[in-house]
C-alpha cells in the first residue's frame, strides 16, 4: 500500500473506532502514534528514536502554552458557577411576565431565557437539562402541546453553541488560526437573528394555531408595573451586564478574550454570591452559622464592618472610578499623578474605625445611626464575619508593614498595606458567608474535566493530523475534491457546492460526534480547500456554527433531546422530543440560506470594528 493509502486506511479505521464508542482523544492519540510509527520509521536508528515521540511532545506543548485556549476554563467557570446560582428561575419567571401580551408568552419567555443563559453558560447539556427542570413542567402544566414545549427547550438550549462568548468559537479559532475576536464579532448578528427567528416561528405558530400555546390566566400575569421592573433589575439585569461587559470588553478591544474571561469567571462568581447573600438576608436559606452568629453580642465586629462598607462606597470607590474613566480618556487629568488615596495612608481606615465606634457606642441614640446596623439575625451574622475579615486583613497589612520597614528599602514598600488588607479582608469576609461550597466545588471539577477533555483532544487531534499529512491524506482528499466537476456542467457554482457537500457532511458527522470532535478532528480537513474555493474561514466557521445547531437535535443521536428527556415527566416520550425539534431544523436550514445570501450578516461587524476584508 502507498502512504495516502495508508492515511485513508488511517481515517476509516478512526471513524470506526468513534462508530464503536471510543474514548475519542485517547483513540487519536493511539492511532497518531501507532500510523506515526510507521510513517516516520528509520530502519538505521533505535525504535525509541522514532520522530513521532517527539512530535507528540511537542504537541502536547504547543497546547499547554496556547494562549487562547485558557479562555476555556475560565469560560467554562463563569458557565457553570452561573449554572448553579439559582438565577435561571427567578429570570425565567420574570421574562414570562415580562412577555405575558405576546401569544405563546412562556415560550418567547422560554427562548429569551435561554438565549441570555446559553450566552453566559455556553454549554449545551447544562442549559438543556436545566431549562427542562424549570420551564418544561411550567409549560406543560400551562396546557402547551408536548411537542411544541420540547422543541422550545431544546432548540433554546442549542444557541450557546453559536451566540459569543462561545466556547466553540474559541475552539475553532485555535484551530483554523484565525482570530477569537473577529469570530465573537461575525457570530453575534447571527445568533440574534437565528434566536429572533425561533421566536418568530413559535409565535407566527400560536397565532396560528392558540391551542398549543394557551394564554396564562390573568391573576398569574396581573404583577405592577413596580414590582415588574423590581424583578428585572433583580434578575435580568445582572446577568445581561455580566455577558455585556464580557463581550463589549473583547469585541472593543478593552481585554484579550482571555483577560475578559478571567473577569467573566470573577463576575460569575461575584454573582453567585450576590444572589446567595440575598437569598440569605430574604430569609429563603438559613444556615447553621446565622443562628450562631446573629446575637447582638457580636456588634462590636458587625460596627467595624458596617463602618467599612460605609468609607467603601462614599471614599474608596468613587477615587478607584475616576481613575478608571481617567484611563480611557473620560475626563482629564485631573486626579494626582501618584496612585495614592486622598489624605494619605491610613486616613480611609482610620475613618471606617471612627464611623464604627460611631455606631456601637451612640448607635442606640441616634434614629439614623440605628438605622445603619443590621436588624436581622442573618444581618447581624453576616456583618460579623464581614468585620471578622476586616480585623483579620488589617492585622496582615500592619504585620507586612512591620516586617517590610525591618527588611525591606523603602521605596518598596506598600504603603497603602494597612488599606489594601482592611478592604480586602472586609470584602472577603462578606464573600466568604456567600459562597456555597458544593456549587464551588461541583464548578472547580467540572470546569477542569472539559477542559482537560478539549485539550486531550487537540492534543490528539494534532498529532492525527500530522501524521495523516505527512503521508499525503490531505492532498488525495483535495485532489479528489478539485478533480470531481462540481458545478454539474455549468449548473450550479462549485463554490456553493462544495460548502453544501461540507455542510452536508458536517451534517452527519453531527449525528454520532459532539461539536468538540468535528471542530477539532474534521473541520481542519476542509479548511485546505477552502482557499481552493474562495471561502472566508470566518465566514465558513459561522456556517458550521450554524449547522452544529442540529447536530443536537437530529436523531439518532441528538444529544439535546436526551438531555431533556433525561429531566422530563414520564409521559413525554422522546419520539414526541424528536417530533417537537423537527420544525427547528427547519428553522436552523432557513436561517443557512439566509446567512449565504447576505453574508454581511456576519461579516458586516468583524469589517467595521477590524477593517477586516
Amino acid at each position: 500500500m502507498t502512504d495516502p493509502q495508508i492515511a485513508l486506511l488511517m481515517l476509516g479505521i478512526l471513524l470506526l473506532t468513534i462508530m464503536l464508542g471510543f474514548p475519542i482523544c485517547f483513540t487519536l492519540i493511539a492511532m497518531g502514534v501507532g500510523f506515526g510509527f510507521y510513517a516516520y520509521y528509520n530502519a538505521d536508528q533505535p525504535w525509541f528514536y522514532n520522530n513521532i515521540f517527539d512530535l507528540l511532545v511537542n504537541q502536547t506543548y504547543s497546547v499547554m502554552i496556547n494562549d487562547v485556549l485558557v479562555a476555556v476554563p475560565l469560560f467554562l467557570f463563569m458557565g457553570y458557577i452561573v449554572e448553579r446560582a439559582n438565577i435561571v428561575d427567578r429570570l425565567f419567571f420574570s421574562l414570562n411576565i415580562a412577555a405575558r401580551a405576546v401569544p405563546a408568552s412562556m415560550a418567547v419567555a422560554a427562548l429569551a431565557t435561554c438565549a441570555l443563559f446559553a450566552t453566559a453558560v455556553g454549554i449545551i447539556g447544562a442549559v438543556v437539562t436545566l431549562m427542562g427542570l424549570l420551564a418544561l413542567p411550567a409549560l406543560l402544566k400551562a396546557g402547551y402541546d408536548r411537542k411544541f414545549a420540547t422543541g422550545v427547550i431544546c432548540a433554546g438550549g442549542c444557541l450557546g453553541i453559536l451566540i459569543p462568548p462561545s466556547i466553540m468559537l474559541i475552539v475553532y479559532a485555535a484551530t483554523t488560526a484565525i482570530s477569537v475576536v473577529q469570530a465573537y464579532a461575525a457570530a453575534l448578528f447571527p445568533g440574534m437573528m437565528l434566536a429572533g427567528l425561533y421566536m418568530i416561528y413559535v409565535v407566527g405558530r400560536a397565532m396560528l394555531n392558540p391551542s398549543l400555546a394557551p394564554k396564562p390566566p390573568k391573576e398569574q400575569t396581573d404583577i405592577p408595573v413596580r414590582l415588574l421592573l423590581m424583578m428585572m433589575l433583580t434578575s435580568f439585569l445582572p446577568l445581561a451586564l455580566l455577558i455585556m461587559s464580557v463581550l463589549g470588553a473583547i469585541l472593543f478591544g478593552f481585554a484579550s478574550p482571555t483577560e475578559a474571561a478571567a473577569v467573566g469567571a470573577f463576575g460569575g462568581l461575584v454573582l453567585a454570591v450576590g444572589y446567595h447573600l440575598g437569598a440569605i438576608l430574604g430569609g429563603k436559606d438559613t444556615p447553621d452559622w446565622v443562628e450562631k452568629y446573629g446575637r447582638a453580642e457580636h456588634g462590636r465586629l458587625g460596627a467595624i464592618a458596617v463602618g467599612g462598607v460605609i468609607v467603601l462606597v462614599l471614599y474608596v470607590s468613587p477615587y478607584f472610578l475616576l481613575r478608571m474613566m481617567e484611563d480611557i480618556d473620560i475626563i482629564g487629568a485631573s486626579l494626582p499623578e501618584n496612585r495614592a488615596l486622598p489624605g494619605g495612608p491610613g486616613l480611609s481606615v482610620i475613618i471606617s474605625l471612627a464611623v464604627a465606634a460611631g455606631l456601637h457606642f451612640f448607635g442606640g441614640r441616634s434614629s439614623m445611626l440605628a438605622w445603619l446596623q443590621p436588624k436581622t439575625t442573618a444581618g447581624r451574622a453576616l456583618m460579623r464575619s464581614t468585620g471578622l475579615g476586616a480585623v483579620a486583613g488589617l492585622a496582615l497589612g500592619a504585620l507586612y508593614l512591620i516586617v517590610a520597614y525591618l527588611l525591606l528599602e523603602e521605596e518598596e514598600i506598600t504603603k497603602y498595606a494597612l488599606e489594601i488588607g482592611f478592604f480586602v479582608g472586609l470584602l472577603g469576609g462578606l464573600g466568604w458567608r456567600g459562597v456555597q461550597r458544593k456549587t464551588l466545588t461541583e464548578s472547580v471539577y467540572l470546569t477542569v474535566r472539559t477542559s482537560a477533555m478539549v485539550c486531550w483532544l487537540f492534543v490528539g487531534s494534532w498529532t492525527f493530523s500530522s501524521v495523516f499529512s505527512y503521508l499525503g491524506g490531505h492532498e488525495v482528499i483535495s485532489e479528489f475534491v478539485t478533480s470531481v466537476d462540481l458545478s454539474f456542467g455549468g449548473l450550479m457554482n462549485p463554490t456553493v457546492t462544495f460548502l453544501i457537500i461540507a455542510q452536508l457532511i458536517i451534517f452527519l458527522l453531527g449525528w454520532p460526534l459532539e461539536w468538540s470532535e468535528i471542530i477539532i478532528i474534521f473541520v481542519p480537513i476542509f479548511l485546505p480547500l477552502l482557499e481552493v474555493f474562495g471561502i472566508d474561514p470566518l465566514f465558513f466557521g459561522i456556517l458550521v456554527a450554524l449547522n452544529l445547531q442540529t447536530s443536537f437535535m437530529t436523531p439518532p443521536m441528538a444529544m439535546a433531546a436526551y438531555y431533556l428527556k433525561g429531566v422530563s415527566p414520564p409521559e413525554v416520550q422522546l419520539m414526541e422530543i424528536f417530533k417537537g425539534c423537527f420544525p427547528f431544523l427547519m428553522v436552523v436550514l432557513l436561517a443557512m440560506v439566509i446567512l449565504y445570501n447576505f453574508p454581511g450578516i456576519a461579516l458586516w461587524l468583524p469589517e467595521q470594528i477590524y477593517s477586516v476584508r
